[in-house]
């Protein structure tokens, strides 16, 4: 599910590049430029995918972008981290644009990385969320990939995964008493689809029959609360991936290095991520 180049050009068209009227006022047709891309501060690197379609937009043969670094390469602040030439009001007109998608990846690569490092325990995953920005979903979760992180669920439609109100919903139905059974009767009927289910407390996981469950989603439990909560599964032979979810910080994350947890969902690492500084700077010859 990869609309890259449709998220690329709806963002030139949004920025007006084909009637830089700056340009225009400078009378840069025939001049051809180069730039370059530096780092004002040290991060992992995630672009390429953005770059690909850039060129292929502007589909002009003297147009050249080259990055310097792979997506998930670590640069250094000063780091020329891509170089550019062809026609200066080409390279005037992409460079908002292409800055934009480079600072918000390079900092959601980062950021990612950052708490995989924090963690430093490679038998957990770090997972995304659908807390991302609306209509840069497929273009975050490369950038989360690459600072070392895995994804959770693209959408509604990719896996069950029932959490609060659902459940509130179902015990106002009657339906909860019921739930192994459904969850038995779905997975025969669509058995590509896995079932997550969000619990928030131990009598939860003791009540409910999550025999058919693929993951449970421990939401804010206390730390002291995780081991209680896996030998609860053991006992009831849930066979069960255990995720953690709720406030976790690139402060606290650590805290669940030793803990018997295969997952930890973050909402951080895209919803309030912070953009790396690049810089492009035009060159004078």
């Amino acid at each position: 599910m990869d609309n890259t180049e449709a998220l690329v050009r709806c963002a030139l068209e949004e920025d007006g590049a084909w009637n830089d009227v700056t340009s225009a006022f400078c009378g840069l047709d025939q001049h051809a430029g180069q730039a370059q891309i530096i780092a004002r501060e040290s991060g992992v690197f995630c672009g390429s995918h953005v770059i690909s379609a850039i060129l292929d937009i502007f589909n002009d043969t003297k147009l050249a972008i080259q990055p310097i670094f792979l997506d998930g390469d670590a640069f250094k602040k000063g780091d020329v981290i891509l170089r550019l030439s062809g026609p200066a009001t080409t390279l005037l007109a992409l460079e908002r644009t292409l800055l934009n998608f480079l600072q918000r990846l390079c900092g959601i690569a980062s950021t990612t990385k950052a708490y995989v490092n924090a963690l430093s325990n490679s038998s957990i995953a770090v997972l995304d969320t659908r807390k991302t920005t609306p209509g840069l979903r497929p273009l975050e979760r490369k950038a989360v990939v690459a600072g070392g992180g895995k994804n959770h669920r693209y959408n509604l439609s990719d896996m069950v995964l029932l959490k609060e109100n659902h459940l509130a919903a179902l015990a106002a139905a009657g339906k909860l008493e019921l739930f192994a059974d459904t969850c038995r009767a779905f997975k025969h009927n669509c058995p590509g689809i896995q079932i997550e289910i969000e619990v928030e407390t131990l009598a939860q996981l003791g009540d409910l029959g999550l025999s058919e469950v693929d993951i449970i989603m421990l939401d804010n439990f206390a730390l002291e609360d995780i081991p209680k909560a896996k030998a609860i599964c053991e006992a009831k032979e849930y066979g069960a991936l255990l995720e953690v979810s709720g406030n976790i910080s690139l402060e606290t994350i650590s805290q669940y290095r030793t803990l018997p947890v295969d997952r930890i969902s973050i909402g951080k690492l895209t919803h309030s991520v912070k953009a790396l500084d690049l810089s492009m700077l035009m060159e004078d010859a």
